[in-house]
């Protein structure tokens, strides 16, 4: 039997290998002490059902929130690297930008073999 592979763990590792990020979590933090901070979130849908009707397939997509007080630039191609080192892609990049709050909006969409755990575009 196929389950959906939940890749908010493989998320979380991919990001907390950032030195320079301070904090990754996958809630908002009632306290904004520690910036740079990486705020994930995950959304999926079945892509393809096997002839048993099991989720062969999930589409995933990630967005990461990324907060800081200065400059993202660096941050946000780290991210877009790591999170590619596991087969997603960079599909969006946004500004968010509030008085001296930085803010970055990154969206990543990978496909997820759920038997094999490989992730296509």
């Amino acid at each position: 039997m196929t389950e959906r592979y939940n890749i908010k763990s493989d998320i979380a590792t991919q990001l907390k290998k950032i030195a320079a990020l301070k904090q990754v979590a996958s809630e908002y933090p009632n306290t904004w002490s520690q910036m740079p901070a990486a705020i994930y979130s995950t959304k999926a849908k079945p892509h393809k059902k096997d002839i048993s009707d099991k989720e062969a397939l999930t589409e995933w997509t990630v967005k990461v929130d990324l907060y800081g007080n200065k400059s993202l630039s660096a941050i946000q191609s780290e991210i877009i690297k790591v999170l590619k080192e596991i087969g997603f892609k960079n599909t969006a990049s946004d500004d968010g930008n509030q008085d001296a709050l930085k803010r970055s909006i990154l969206t990543f969409r990978g496909v997820v073999d759920n038997r094999t755990l490989f992730v296509y575009q």
